[in-house]
């Protein structure tokens, strides 16, 4: 099965082609030069830019993807590499609403156009799906036990999923598995992680995006310098908050002269990022400990953390669990052969979205039976 995938929620255009759950090409064309001035995401440059960009990434991807010289390769082209497409696969949500439509809109007309099966993939799922993904070659040949406790963290979303096969689960010819049954036991009930890093960088007068300049100033710090909060630290609490952690870091440096926090920087970014890091693996230990996991997972745009890799390793030696996370850093920031990936394992399934009627959805959510609290899952 040959897919197109399409991911376009936040601010990086992307495009990718994969056979079954293997990548053959994955091209991503970043904005943050764009957005950098502004502090973060402008949506109305965020769409125009995606508009810009959509046609040539993903006309590189196919290229790419089937090993076409990109000097040949044009739109007078763009038939006959789509014949080669059985299914493609877009991002509906979760996302800024008017980046996600300029990819659903561009998947639906490749879809009509062409006469291509579509399937509208979660955001957050294929962040998930990411550690499921293989190279061309087929490697790494990933044996992940179910149930599974995943933890994504990226700018835009916290979540702890418990991960299931159910009843009567779908096989692929190969044996892997095709379906999946996902129950959310802890989210941020405010700001994602990534986001309350960038926040930090932002009240420090850095730039945009903020996690790499936090982890980068950090690496050199003293993560004691600074007495910072662990909101929500209560043992019975599965969820996060990071807003109380961003508001304390603002009120200690608040009247500091730039030059102090200039001086200070490492040691501030230090002892900020040691509160993020501390907060999402006290989280995921409580999870693993009463829902008991044969294999933890983490993925997301957080997890290109070095720092945060380290540490999630360390805490699966000490729970003695089986620990995975993309094996490549692309596959960590937002990405469309993520989305492949995802959109492989629903076409097993035959989870077609019509082409006519599919729209993008800025607030979707797993399909779930309703939590036992609405806003706090309890140990």
């Amino acid at each position: 099965m040959n897919i197109l995938a399409i991911e376009t929620s936040c601010d990086d255009t992307c495009a990718a082609v994969l056979n079954d759950d293997r990548i053959l090409s994955n091209v991503v064309s970043s904005q943050t030069n764009l957005h950098k001035k502004w502090g973060g995401v402008v949506p109305d440059i965020a769409k125009r830019a995606h508009q810009k960009r959509i046609e040539p990434v993903i006309m590189e991807a196919l290229s790419k993807g089937f090993n076409l010289p990109k000097s040949l390769f044009d739109k007078r082209d763009l038939k006959t590499m789509m014949a080669k497409i059985d299914v493609i696969a877009v991002t509906k949500g979760p996302g800024l609403a008017i980046a996600l439509s300029v990819g659903v809109n561009k998947a639906k007309e490749l879809a009509i156009k062409y006469n291509k099966k579509l399937v509208a993939v979660n955001h957050v799922e294929g962040h998930i799906m990411a550690n499921w993904a293989k190279n061309s070659k087929g490697l790494p040949e990933r044996n992940i036990e179910l149930p599974a406790l995943a933890m994504t963290v990226s700018g835009g979303h916290t979540k702890l999923i418990v991960i299931k096969s159910p009843p009567n689960p779908l096989f692929d010819e190969r044996g892997g598995m095709a379906s999946f049954e996902y129950q959310v036991v802890g989210e941020t009930l405010d700001d994602a992680a990534g986001e309350a890093l960038d926040k930090a960088a932002k009240l420090m007068g850095f730039g945009y995006p903020g996690g790499p300049i936090i982890e980068k100033l950090a690496e050199s710090g003293d993560i004691n310098f600074l007495e910072l909060p662990r909101p929500m630290a209560d043992k019975k609490i599965l969820d996060y908050s990071f807003s109380g952690l961003k508001t304390s870091f603002y009120y200690k440096i608040k009247d500091w002269p730039k030059e102090m926090v200039i001086e200070k920087a490492n040691d501030l970014a230090a002892s900020y990022q040691n509160a993020v890091f501390d907060m999402l693996l006290r989280k995921f230990k409580l999870a693993a400990e009463k829902y008991e996991p044969k294999t933890l997972l983490a993925s997301g745009g957080v997890m290109a953390n070095k720092e945060l890799r380290k540490r999630i390793r360390k805490l699966a030696k000490e729970l003695k669990l089986p620990v995975y996370m993309p094996n490549k850093k692309i596959l960590d920031t937002d990405n469309a052969g993520m989305i492949g990936v995802a959109g492989y394992f629903m076409a097993l399934k035959e989870e077609w979205a019509d082409p006519e009627t599919l729209d993008r959805d800025p607030r979707m959510n797993f399909n779930l039976p309703p939590a036992p609290s609405l806003t706090r899952r309890g140990v």
